[in-house]
């Protein structure tokens, strides 16, 4: 998994986490743990399914970015009915920006499957002399 419980409190408050989880009738109040898991591993499984052919997995870290998107992807996910603009247009980002990383577009700056080098560094060559010592022209 890319993100846990404690990244979509973070992100998102307990309170939304417990109206999207607790399925519980009646409602108990609290973060259904199973509810987010599965949500969790959802995105997991749907990120997975764009980065395995760039980046050899399991991961041995996890970027910043990629844990923030899983976040986006899992919160779309617990939404059970039709999920606010503002949750699908993050989730609609987020599978917009893994297509990117799936055609090499763009990168999590991690070493990729094929050389084991990160994809994100900037790569400096110099050009031909210009000039050179008793260069008369």
């Amino acid at each position: 998994m890319y993100a846990t419980q404690s990244d979509l409190e973070r992100r998102f408050g307990v309170d939304e986490l417990v109206q999207l989880t607790d399925r519980a009738s009646p409602p108990a109040g609290v973060i259904d743990a199973a509810v987010l898991e599965e949500a969790l591993g959802a995105a997991a499984s749907e990120i997975d399914g764009y980065i395995a052919m760039v980046y050899a997995r399991p991961l041995t870290v996890v970027p910043p970015r990629l844990v923030n998107l899983a976040c986006d992807i899992a919160r779309y996910h617990l939404y059970t009915h039709a999920a606010p603009e503002l949750v699908t247009e993050r989730y609609k980002a987020a599978i917009a920006f893994l297509r990117l990383v799936a055609s090499g577009d763009a990168s999590l700056g991690l070493p990729d499957k094929a050389s084991g080098e990160t994809t994100d560094l900037a790569e400096i060559s110099t050009g031909r002399r210009l000039f050179a010592r008793g260069d008369r022209r």
